[in-house]
């Protein structure tokens, strides 16, 4: 099995972030977009590795026990290999979150079967919500609870 890290991500990692954005996103964050994202204190980015290169990442904003993630993206040549759930995973372990919550394309039945998998629950539907291609977006979402034998299967991750 493939040995992943996950840790913060530093100003230093914004031209491997922005990279990554080029490659997933048809309206991808520029670098300045990440500087201020990484700047804001709701903010937290994390940044999986795979020998000890960047692979993908992970963004949420965080305010009063709610997150919203803002993107999860794992370059093409290391998908399937758990990033994406190790970073989901690490999202899920932050202080303070109670419920996680997400937009995710309609036809991205990849992104949709992880979220699934991990626990999220479908919200309802943005209508024309993403451009190049205009496409609707599901809204998920996630209640975090914590060492709780109501949800033991989930207990502080999204497992």
């Amino acid at each position: 099995m493939t040995e992943i890290t996950v840790r913060s991500a530093s100003v230093s990692d914004i031209p491997q972030l922005c990279a990554i954005e080029n490659e997933c996103f048809s309206t991808p964050w520029s670098a300045k977009s990440f500087e201020d994202f990484l700047s804001n204190g709701c903010s937290h980015c994390l940044v999986a590795l795979i020998d000890n290169e960047i692979c993908g990442y992970a963004g949420m904003n965080l305010i009063l026990g709610e997150g919203e993630i803002t993107n999860i993206a794992v370059l093409q040549k290391f998908r399937r290999q758990g990033a994406a759930a190790a970073l989901l995973n690490k999202l899920c372990e932050t202080e303070s979150l109670e419920k996680l919550m997400l937009d995710v394309r309609v036809s991205n039945t990849a992104a949709r079967a992880l979220y699934e998998k991990h626990g999220f629950s479908v919200d309802g539907i943005r209508k024309g919500f993403y451009s190049k291609p205009r496409e609707d977006a599901v809204l998920m979402s996630r209640i975090i609870h914590r060492n709780t034998k109501k949800d033991q299967n989930h207990a502080d991750t999204c497992n």
